[in-house]
């Protein structure tokens, strides 16, 4: 096949489908970045993940926004500190890098990416100097670490089509990350290491060294606060969930 031909179709299948382009960079997806990725506005416009640490969040994060920008989308990522949000702009380069078929860059800079077709991706930390942007996708990355004065001033940037994406560690219980999580009022992804073949050998290794309450936190994801809870929130939720299904 001529290689502008293989070239053409290679571009055409991963801008139809995320999961083609994270497959052609990363490698074949975990079933929870699979269900991120291919998540629309439509049917979840406000995702929440919950997620160990080293799951491959900012690559989730990077392949979402750098595909938003080719389909002409305006992208704002918030995140801690301003060396994290850098940090998520190389996982979106990377991305480009890859692309078959990438829109022509007019725009690039540390901290931003615009497209001739309207796409634009920006990555701030979470200031009030994060104001002033009307966005299609807004993603909080460590939601759980951010203010909630902060959260509450991005919240109002996404237009009404558009979608927000929370993704974030546990951090206590307290705060609008756990809030909503807890509320089960948007749609919930769980990303735990622990559920993930390819990290078994980090969480056996983990699981050894670690203190209890470290493990649950960093890798089952409990939302714990100073002490050791008589009942772990997982059999909490999975008995309020069963309770909910029950009165329906």
């Amino acid at each position: 096949m001529d290689k502008s031909l293989a070239d053409y179709l290679d571009g055409l299948l991963i801008a139809l489908d995320p999961v083609a382009r994270f497959t052609q960079v990363i490698g074949t997806p975990d079933p929870w970045q699979r269900e991120v990725l291919l998540a629309t506005a439509h049917e979840a416009p406000f995702l929440t993940v919950l997620a160990s640490r080293q799951t491959g969040k900012s690559t989730t994060v990077g392949c979402i926004a750098w595909d938003d920008l080719t389909h002409a989308k305006q992208v704002l990522i918030a995140a801690p500190s301003e060396r994290q949000s850098k940090e998520l702009l190389r996982r979106i380069v990377d991305f480009r890098n890859h692309d078959p078929a990438p829109p022509r860059i007019i725009r690039s800079t540390m901290t931003e990416i615009e497209a001739d077709n309207g796409g634009r991706v920006v990555c701030v930390p979470a200031t009030d100097q994060a104001r002033g942007f009307t966005v299609d996708t807004l993603i909080l990355d460590e939601a759980a670490f951010l203010p909630d004065d902060s959260i509450a001033a991005l919240l109002p940037m996404r237009r009404a089509a558009g979608r927000v994406l929370m993704i974030s560690t546990p951090k206590g219980r307290s705060g609008f990350f756990y809030e909503t999580w807890s509320a089960n009022k948007v749609r919930r992804v769980f990303a735990r290491s622990v559920d993930s073949k390819r990290m078994a050998a980090k969480v056996a290794f983990d699981r050894k060294f670690m203190s209890d309450i470290r493990f649950r936190a960093e890798h089952l994801c409990e939302f714990l606060g100073s002490g050791v809870p008589l009942i772990s929130y997982e059999v909490l939720d999975q008995a309020l969930s069963a309770k909910r299904a029950l009165v329906l």
